[in-house]
């Protein structure tokens, strides 16, 4: 009976629309590969940390209503975190619901002026039909 009250529970949170199940990989190097990329609702969008130290993702304003998956982003009380640090190697991810663009930056430590490089990105999401 209690899985049942699981998996019934699980149910109950599914997102309003599946995804795609198609991977969109933005690279973070010394740059980003690519800087502005456009996916359809429901592609899942993977920063992939490709240095040798962490970096951190930042996007303003995000909103788990806007999303249909996420893997790094959850701050574990209902809420999005705005800000996540990716190690080397890993990756974190979304996909959201419907039509945006999404404005973000990734920061980088650099030994150039011993601070931290931000890299600006955006990802524009739009429907099949609208391309």
């Amino acid at each position: 009976m209690a899985i049942a009250l699981g998996l019934m529970g699980a149910c109950a949170s599914l997102p309003e629309i599946s995804r795609t199940q198609a991977v969109r990989d933005i690279k973070v190097d010394l740059n980003l590969t690519p800087e502005d990329l456009t996916v359809a609702p429901g592609d899942e969008v993977r920063w992939v940390n490709m240095r040798t130290e962490a970096i951190l993702v930042q996007i303003p304003n995000l909103s788990k209503e806007d999303l249909t998956c996420e893997t790094g982003f959850d701050s574990g009380r209902g809420g999005m975190l705005e800000s996540v640090k990716v190690q080397p190697n890993e990756t974190a991810s979304l996909c959201f619901k419907r039509d945006a663009e999404v404005l973000y930056n990734v920061r980088v430590q650099t030994a150039v002026g011993g601070g931290d490089l931000v890299l600006p990105g955006v990802v524009r999401v739009v429907a099949d039909d609208e391309t």
